[in-house]
């Protein structure tokens, strides 16, 4: 026997059906459930959050610019090592336009390693950002082998280009030849900076 429609609670049409009231009491509970949600700000606004994030942020960016700026100054120091037939700190010093390329190359380099910090620091705190299940130290230990690597790559690619531009003379290219003009140096050790900078940048950037 079908239900009299007099008889459910709010029903005024007999015309208008269960289902049509069950929907409607359960759109009004939607909204008003959404209502609650959206209204509840979001957590990162909480300035006290926001505050903490940036903070270590920041000191994530900065000790892995750090990190990479010591690369970067070891590299140079290596490749003077590497290349005995081109003295390129000594050719440097001490001449303006040399200097002012070297220079260039620096800055090239640290704008390089300072984009990867920011966009990929090393997860240096409580926080791994991977999960609670990961431990961030695991993390910056592997990001730091992976610098390592890097930098590794770096001086192995400069030696071998030393070795065959310097011992082979292909082309009839000598290398050593840079060594004759300051400014040719600078412009040598420029490419350098840049090439590692390249490398130090993808390495951050490598899903580690």
């Amino acid at each position: 026997m079908p239900a009299d429609p007099s008889c459910v609670p709010g029903l005024t049409n007999p015309f208008i059906g269960i289902d049509e009231i069950i929907w409607s009491n359960c759109s009004r509970w939607i909204v008003v459930f959404l209502d609650q949600v959206l209204s509840i700000p979001p957590v990162w606004l909480d300035p006290t959050v926001f505050l903490t994030n940036l903070a270590w942020v920041l000191i994530r960016s900065f000790v892995t610019f750090v990190i990479c700026f010591g690369i970067g100054l070891a590299g140079i120091k290596i490749l003077d090592k590497l290349t005995p037939g081109i003295r390129e700190m000594e050719n440097i010093k001490g001449q303006p336009v040399p200097t002012a390329l070297f220079a260039a190359g620096m800055f090239v380099f640290l704008s390089l390693t300072f984009i990867g910090s920011v966009t990929a620091p090393l997860p240096i705190g409580v926080s791994s950002g991977l999960g609670s299940a990961v431990n961030p130290m695991l993390v910056l230990g592997y990001r730091l082998i992976t610098l390592l690597a890097g930098f590794v790559i770096s001086l192995v690619f400069a030696a071998i280009f030393y070795r065959i531009l310097g011992g082979m003379h292909p082309f009839g290219i000598d290398l050593d030849d840079v060594n004759k003009n300051p400014m040719a140096t600078g412009i040598y050790v420029m490419g350098y900076t840049v090439f590692l900078g390249v490398i130090l940048y993808v390495s951050l950037l490598l899903p580690v």
